[in-house]
């Protein structure tokens, strides 16, 4: 059975350097990987409400200020922790906002905290792996 992950971030590249790390993954968990990507805060809280996934990958800053609905990565975190199919996932907060108090928050919602900065993809796939593991 192959594992579902989302990847939410409003800049491309960082989708990509996930993808690359859940590339890895494959690898390492030996099955397929199907990743759902969404770009704005809205799509993202759509695909957390209705859909399972076995990993969520969450950015904190969603430039979709103007979308009706708009919420930063940490209240999508609180969200996903209270209601929805996926209050058991394991969810990456991964942000370039590298500081204590988020850090902290991600922790309290239940989240794993992972700065952008130092992204190391073959360390990101590691951890990913060990949190998908079925």
């Amino acid at each position: 059975m192959a594992y579902k992950v989302l990847v939410a971030d409003d800049d491309e590249g960082q989708r990509k350097s996930h993808g690359f790390a859940l590339e890895v993954v494959t690898a390492i968990l030996e099955d397929e990987i199907e990743i759902v990507e969404t770009a704005t805060s809205v799509d993202t809280w759509a695909k957390i409400k209705s859909e399972n996934f076995n990993l969520i990958i969450l950015d904190n800053d969603f430039k979709d200020n103007n979308l009706k609905g708009h919420l930063p990565g940490i209240a999508l975190l609180q969200l996903a922790k209270k209601e929805g199919p996926n209050r058991a996932t394991p969810t990456f907060f991964c942000s370039a906002d590298a500081y204590d108090t988020l850090k902290s928050m991600v922790e309290k919602y239940g989240g794993i905290y992972l700065p952008k900065v130092g992204y190391d993809i073959e360390k990101v796939a590691q951890l990913f792996a060990e949190k998908m593991h079925k």
